[in-house]
């Protein structure tokens, strides 16, 4: 059921604690077959998969009598309750408290752009639920460039112009963005790189959020 479900696998997300999370799921299945599993820095493995027949993330391995939090974030987009069935050595550690990242944070009225192009690149209610900080900024530059790049011959609707790293070109340039990516979306030929993208970079945006 586990390995079944990483046919297709996620972008890699380097955690705050120096594990290392991946999520993946079967061909055509991500809402119904799916799993992941975090490398901790100290050696521990947790994973977990959705078990679409039970309608539960049956998942093995805790830290201190919880799921790890990498995967607690992941199996919430399935809705159901989590059912651990393996506890891992009690001696497992909790992740540790990183300092604050030391990049700029978005003004409020950044965040408002920064949450108009994640809408239009997932949706309103997922972006709505989003902590637009710096970090998830800088992943939907990352996301908006390789919509762009796998959809080079689209011309329907103009590119945005000059693209570079970090969230403050996604705040300058919201309003082309989100116009380029709704026509992208809307296409029958290129409508796949924005599918893609958002599948490939959904956890580590959501794990960007959770300051995770």
């Amino acid at each position: 059921m586990f390995v079944e479900s990483f046919t297709v696998t996620a972008t890699p997300v380097l955690l705050k604690d120096g594990g290392i999370f991946l999520d993946g799921w079967r061909v055509g299945y991500s809402g119904q077959h799916a799993a992941a599993f975090v490398h901790d820095a100290d050696g521990r493995t947790y994973a977990a998969y959705f078990d679409a027949e039970r309608g539960k993330v049956i998942s093995f391995g805790d830290v201190g009598g919880r799921i790890h939090p990498a995967i607690e974030g992941w199996a919430r987009r399935f809705g159901p309750p989590v059912d651990i069935i393996l506890k891992a050595d009690p001696a497992a550690r909790a992740p540790a408290n990183l300092p604050q990242a030391t990049a700029a944070t978005p003004s409020p009225g950044e965040q408002v752009e920064l949450r108009k192009v994640a809408a239009s690149i997932w949706n309103g209610s997922l972006a709505a639920s989003w902590n637009m900080n710096a970090e998830v900024g800088d992943i939907l530059g990352t996301v908006t460039h390789e919509i762009m790049e796998c959809s080079a011959a689209f011309n329907l609707v103009p590119k945005p112009v000059g693209w570079v790293p970090g969230w403050s070109y996604v705040t300058k340039s919201a309003l082309s963005i989100v116009a380029y990516v709704t026509g992208v979306s809307r296409d029958r030929q290129y409508k796949g790189c924005v599918n893609s993208a958002a599948a490939n970079w959904r956890s580590a945006i959501e794990m960007a959020s959770a300051d995770i």
